[in-house]
Parts: structure tokens; sequence; C-alpha cells
């Protein structure tokens, strides 16, 4: 359905009318105009358009692919009226023009409906502390990366998570070995006993995360885990306002495979855990079956993405925006490599040569 919408030509958002001034007034700049106002402007507009019907020279403007435009969007800031183009997967963001929060609820139309959602608890000041801290007790990092590089972009985004249950159970086998050392006065002694340790139980996962996003890096999401999940609520729009958001590209089916290697690491680790006492300790059957898998549901968690350029290449860091814990790459000095080497083998050598010597002269070796 077409619609008429007046823009302010001073700053392009949308005109009211003004009843107690019987003007159109802009609600973001406070400029007024009379109708007899628009109608020049308008006619002067016309004219500016005739005039640029003739093409530039040798100008021919490419098309969009169908693919580029599958995956983009054009959205009105409701508040200076400027266009933003973003990802058809953006949910929110905000205006970079006059800093207005945009919450796109046609975006989610024809999605599910988040079920929970943790709230950001660590603010832009706090993600460029961390990232600061991040820098310290870094002997391989060059100063004149900590000095010199700046933040060339720092989002916060709620990433879309899929939260699976799942009932497993456990069967393994494990050699282990225990050692007892002792000696009398003409030898040495090491006696080594040998253990087949087995472990069998049931593990039960409730909400394992996976993130549903093809373009957000799944080791990155797993690093700055875990969330606490005594902060998940139930899903509210406004806690959109004022971030981004992105929505799900990928279904809980096609993300299977990642929630049973999460799923089958985290049971091994567990029932090895549980194998104490021993010297040694190393699986010789490992067999993890699903008994059930249960609901999975839908959430949107907090990160906060931050990027920084150094000598032509860009470093990305990801904060967890509830917990603040941050990971990332940093650039590694060669020169600074080679000393940090020498520093710490010179004097092992130096130390080995002496022990060696000295035990020559004593007559041991």
């Amino acid at each position: 359905m077409d619609t008429l919408n007046y823009k302010c030509p001073n700053c392009s958002a949308g005109l009211m009318f003004d009843s107690k001034e019987q003007k159109m007034k802009c609600e973001f700049c406070g400029s007024t105009y009379s109708l007899e106002e628009l109608d020049k402007l308008a006619e002067q507009q016309d004219t500016v358009e005739e005039d640029k019907t003739e093409k530039w020279k040798g100008f021919e403007p490419e098309q969009w692919q169908s693919d580029e435009k599958s995956n983009m969007a054009v959205w009105n800031c409701p508040s200076c009226g400027a266009e933003i183009l973003a990802e058809k997967t953006t949910g929110s963001t905000v205006c970079p023009y006059c800093d207005n929060p945009m919450i796109m609820p046609e975006q989610f139309k024809d999605s599910y409906r988040p079920d929970y959602i943790i709230p950001f608890m660590k603010s832009k000041k706090e993600a460029k502390q961390a990232l600061k801290a991040h820098y310290e007790g870094k002997p391989l990092l060059p100063k004149v990366f900590k000095d010199e590089n700046h933040l060339e972009e720092i989002r916060a985004v709620y990433v879309p998570f899929w939260l699976f249950d799942l009932d497993t159970a456990g069967r393994f086998s494990y050699e282990a070995t225990k050692t007892r050392v002792w000696e009398d006065d003409d030898y040495n002694y090491t006696a080594t006993r040998f253990y087949h340790v087995a472990r069998a139980g049931k593990i039960n996962f409730r909400k394992i995360p996976v993130d549903g996003s093809k373009a957000i890096d799944d080791t990155m999401m797993e690093a700055i885990e875990p969330y606490e999940y005594q902060d998940l609520t139930e899903f509210n729009m406004s806690y959109l306002s004022g971030y981004m958001a992105d929505k799900y590209d990928q279904e809980p089916d096609e993300l299977t495979g990642r929630v049973y290697e999460r799923m089958e690491q985290s049971v091994k680790d567990c029932f090895e855990a549980s194998v104490k006492g021993y010297a040694t300790v190393t699986p010789k059957q490992e067999k993890v079956t699903v008994t059930n898998k249960g609901e999975v549901k839908y959430g949107l968690f907090p990160v906060w993405f931050l990027n920084t350029k150094w000598n032509g290449k860009t470093y990305s860091f990801a904060m967890n925006g509830q917990t603040g814990r941050l990971i990332g790459d940093l650039p590694v000095g060669k020169d600074l490599a080679v000393k940090y080497w020498f520093k710490c083998h010179i004097p092992l050598t130096i130390a080995m040569t002496a022990i060696v010597t000295a035990l020559r002269f004593m007559g041991v070796i």
C-alpha cells in the first residue's frame, strides 16, 4: 500500500502536523514549515531532479547480484529518517547518524520467538578496559601495538543460541598405573603396578549452548563460555533496545553434529576425571550413547565484538557480555620472540652444563 510521508528538509526526519502552530513540525530538530513552504520546496526539488536526468558519461552502475539482494534489507530510522542497509539477519541495531536504537520486529516475523535472553551485564567502557588488560603480561606482544593500535569497531550483539537438552549414558575402560620408588645401599628400585579401571553411568545435559549464526566463529563463541544461567530470563523485546541482535540462520537439526561433539567430549572428560589416585590413566575403550533427545530452546546471549588494526592486519576479539571473559589473537614480535628464547634457554643451558661438569668431576658419569 502506498503511503505519503512528509520529511523535514533540514534533517529528513518525519514531519507531524502541530495543532497549536498550525504548521508541520519536525519532532527531531524542531523546525516548522507551512504547507505553502513545503509545496515550494517540493517544486524546487522537482526542478533539481529534472536537471539531473542526463547521465554522467562513462557511468554504468553495477546491479546487485541476486544472492546479495537476498541477504540484505533497507530500514528507515524512525528518528532521523536515514536509510540503513543491514543484513537480513539483523534484528536490532543503532542508527549511525543519530544514535537512535532501532528494533526490526519484521525480522523476527518468520522466525521463532526467543524463549530466553541473558541481558548485557558489561558496558562498552568495561569491554575496552578488558581489551587493555588483555594486553598486559604478554612478553611477546610488541609495545608499539599497545601504543598505536586503535579500535576500528566495537559492537554489542545479542547472538542467537540454540539450547539443547540431552540424556546420555557412557561406558569406559582405562589402563592405569601406580608407581613406587625406593632405594637401598646398592640400588634404586621402581615398581609399577597396572590396573584395569571401568566406569559406567548416566549424565543428563540441560541447555547445551550452540550458536545458530553461520557468520559467527563457533570456536570463539565456545571460548568465551560459560554463561551463568542464573541470569537467564524470559525474552522481552525491550532488552534489544540500543543493541544489535542477530537472527539465527541455522535450524537446530543442522547443528546436531556440533551438539553431539560438545556432549561427547564433556562426558569423556567427566568420567576420566573420576579415575583418581593413579600415576597415569590411559583410555582404552569409550562408548557414549544418547538415550533421549529432549527439548530445544532458543535464546539470545550478549557478546561484545572488538576489532583493531595494526600493520594492515585486523585482530578480532570477543567478550562475554555477561561475565567479561575475553579472548582474541595478538601479534607476536619476531625480535621479542628471539630475545625471549635466549633469555629462557641460555640460563637453562648454563645450569645444565654446570650440573654435568659437576657429575663428571665426582665420577658419577
